[in-house]
């Protein structure tokens, strides 16, 4: 007897509201294919105060580190496909001698987006930037990475790096002549017709009564519990930085990755031109990752990604709780949304153990409303692409 798929659907969104209370106060998913929505759906309250809102599809979270691949990574796409901008030729092409150290000066675009430039993983930068005047802040978050010496030697280990992401968006920012959300939000938000993605929410006008998931003051007790970026550099550089700092909702995340998905297949997406999307959604030579985005780990080993997704999927996880998943050649995406650190941010054990069982359902679930009980993301014909957004 095969499966059903709204009995599918059931147990996805019973999984996503057994999660309140226990692993996050609000979450939001989308599930679809080459586009087209499956199924959407909230569960629970923006923050643990009993008349706090319901959280809905319009909760607005802090993505944490998806702002890498769906801000940063994005951005030197965008400058690479313009040429103006060469992922093979050393850093001091592209930063200014007088802050770049002589290590980091042969370092490539290449290292520093597969986390294999030999910086470390994280450095609490924010201590420094609080001292410097606040107009100052901005650009001086890439000038301290950059000054932070180097773990290891370049190319001989992979070594998940905020640092090498905030040189990143130093490259942007020197290359583009505009600040890292200016230039998404003109060149890369806007044109895919996204209205709520973006940095620094709280500052656009209405932005103070979007509805944010709330997080945790951390490490800086007088930051807001929401509608500001928890990440403590980030926050400290003025809310935008090439690691952190991007906040969305759980449908403009799955318009973006869903994008990404049909530019992989061939079609022109907005700016997003197919054969670059494929070049940054595949490894390089020597690397386990993509450029800016995760791939599963090999075999036996099960990742975020869990059983459905093939080895050449490509997503990425965010500290807050947040998660996307893609497979290019069908254009499968799952986005889990959460705020996971409201309840405390230390334990990452269960968050890390709930995204592969989230993915799992999700995929058996999209496997059903295809007929078929295997591998959904291996199933879906030429056929089964049609519908866009």
């Amino acid at each position: 007897m095969g499966c059903e798929p709204e009995q599918g659907w059931r147990e996805v969104e019973a999984l996503l509201e057994a999660g309140v209370g226990e692993l996050y106060t609000a979450a939001a998913a989308v599930v679809g294919v080459a586009g087209e929505v499956r199924w959407q759906g909230a569960a629970g309250r923006l923050s643990r105060e009993p008349d706090s809102p319901s959280a809905s599809l319009d909760t607005v979270f802090d993505l944490a580190s998806l702002t890498k691949p769906l801000a940063t990574a994005l951005a030197v796409l965008l400058l690479a496909q313009a040429d103006r901008v060469s992922l093979r030729e050393p850093l001091r092409r592209w930063l200014p001698a007088p802050w770049l150290p002589p290590d980091k000066g042969e370092l490539t675009l290449t290292q520093l987006l597969t986390h294999r430039g030999g910086l470390p993983a994280w450095r609490p930068l924010y201590a420094e930037l609080l001292t410097a005047p606040a107009e100052k802040r901005p650009r001086l978050l890439p000038r301290l990475a950059a000054a932070v010496p180097l773990e290891h030697r370049p190319d001989t280990v992979t070594l998940y790096s905020d640092l090498g992401f905030m040189l990143l968006q130093g490259v942007v920012e020197e290359v583009a002549g505009l600040p890292l959300d200016e230039f998404c939000r003109r060149h890369l938000y806007e044109p895919l017709g996204l209205t709520v993605m973006g940095f620094t929410p709280r500052q656009r006008p209405g932005g103070d009564s979007y509805p944010f998931a709330a997080t945790e003051p951390g490490l800086l007790p007088a930051r807001p519990p929401a509608g500001e970026v928890h990440d403590e550099n980030a926050w400290a550089a003025g809310g935008v930085a090439g690691h952190a700092g991007l906040f969305g909702t759980a449908r403009e995340v799955f318009a973006l990755v869903a994008a990404l998905g049909r530019a992989w297949q061939g079609e022109a997406v907005g700016p997003l031109c197919p054969e670059w999307v494929r070049r940054f959604l595949t490894p390089p030579p020597g690397a386990a990752r993509a450029l800016g985005f995760d791939r599963p780990p090999p075999p036996p080993e099960q990742g975020a990604a869990g059983r459905y997704f093939s080895p050449a999927s490509v997503g990425h996880l965010g500290f807050t709780g947040t998660s996307f998943w893609l497979e290019p050649a069908t254009g499968q995406v799952v986005v889990l949304l959460t705020n996971r650190v409201h309840l405390g941010r230390e334990d990452t054990g269960p968050i890390r153990a709930f995204r592969p069982r989230f993915h799992d359902a999700a995929c058996r679930a999209l496997g059903c409303a295809f007929g078929r009980e295997e591998h959904p993301a291996r199933c879906h014909s030429s056929k089964e692409r049609r519908s866009r957004l």
